[in-house]
């Protein structure tokens, strides 16, 4: 597991955030298939976005004060190959 970082988000926010897999991935061997987990769950689960070997990841408004999220993000290439990263979001009244 690779972790990402911490990003600070507001209640109302909504915002998205590219990840790029060409460290971990050859070129040539794109991204076809994503999971993202959440602990604990957000009220409105992340979505996300593929493009070549970029996962676009959007979270999306309503977390809890004072919260931080796990967000898992394992994407899984043409050729089989599967990364697991983690981006935590921490929510926070400002």
């Amino acid at each position: 597991m690779t972790i990402l970082g911490t990003v600070t988000q507001q209640p109302a926010d909504v915002q998205d955030y590219d990840i790029e897999f060409g460290e971990w991935f050859p070129p040539g061997d794109e991204i076809v298939n994503c999971v993202i987990s959440v602990k604990p769950a957000m009220p409105m689960p992340p979505s996300y976005a593929i493009q070549g070997q970029r996962v676009k990841i959007w979270i999306y408004e309503g977390g809890t004060t004072g919260v931080k999220y796990q967000v898992s993000v394992c994407p899984e290439t043409n050729d089989g190959r599967k990364k697991e990263v983690e981006l935590f979001v921490r929510i926070k009244e400002l």
